[in-house]
């Protein structure tokens, strides 16, 4: 028998051997985590949903290491150099998409209450649009980004009213973008954010009125003079 040359001794053996996680394992004929063969297509996406990093284990009356780990089979050798390779993906993504998710939902939150129109907005008799909520209105119709672009209106328990607001509401919508443009009308449970423009006003009226008369000496006010 002529003796093995060593580039073909090297391609007997990759041709006969698994990976694992360690290295190469010999005529590896079975797994004894796997019910499919050792290289098929189905070991392969079996193994490939083992997570990386290192394993905890039991030894000697003590969990090694102490932090807790998987305690899953070890993944392939293949697979190790792949997740060290892109780490840290793709686990970063799913803390950014997180972070993403908690940002968008307080966006979302805001444009809310931007686009809210309150019971400061209505007449309390006629439930019709007062003139600060028809200018609310058309802040929200002209200014506010189209992705974002929804009508609230908060409401007051009563069927009536609530009906009764929306129609309105509805109508000055159709009004101001002369049928072309639908924008979504919804009713809110919610508290009232921020005061009458009325009360406001009144405010800034007692505030005036109260503020004391300014007070200047009857001195001369030039500089003394040196001596």
């Amino acid at each position: 028998m002529k003796k093995l040359g060593l580039m073909q001794f090297a391609i007997i053996l990759i041709a006969c051997c698994n990976g694992c996680s360690t290295g190469p394992t010999i005529f590896e004929r079975h797994d004894k985590y796997s019910c499919h063969p050792p290289g098929s297509d189905a070991w392969w996406a079996e193994k490939a949903t083992l997570p990386p990093g290192q394993r905890q284990k039991y030894h000697k009356g003590k969990v090694w290491p102490m932090q807790p780990r998987s305690t899953e089979e070890p993944q392939q050798f293949s697979h190790t150099f792949h997740a060290e390779h892109y780490w840290p993906l793709p686990y970063v993504c799913q803390d950014r998409m997180a972070v993403r998710n908690a940002i968008e939902q307080q966006t979302s939150l805001g444009w809310q209450e931007e686009t809210t129109l309150y019971l400061r907005h209505f007449d309390p008799v006629s439930n019709q649009l007062t003139k600060a909520g028809s200018r609310h209105l058309d802040y929200i119709l002209h200014v506010v980004p189209v992705e974002r672009r929804s009508v609230f209106i908060q409401s007051t328990y009563d069927d009536a009213a609530d009906s009764a607001r929306t129609e309105h509401v509805n109508a000055a919508i159709a009004m101001a973008s002369h049928g072309v443009v639908s924008v979504p009308v919804e009713l809110r449970d919610c508290q009232q954010v921020g005061r009458p423009a009325s009360e406001v006003q009144a405010i800034n009226t007692i505030y005036n009125a109260s503020t004391p008369a300014p007070r200047l000496s009857g001195g001369g006010g030039g500089a003394a003079a040196a001596p």
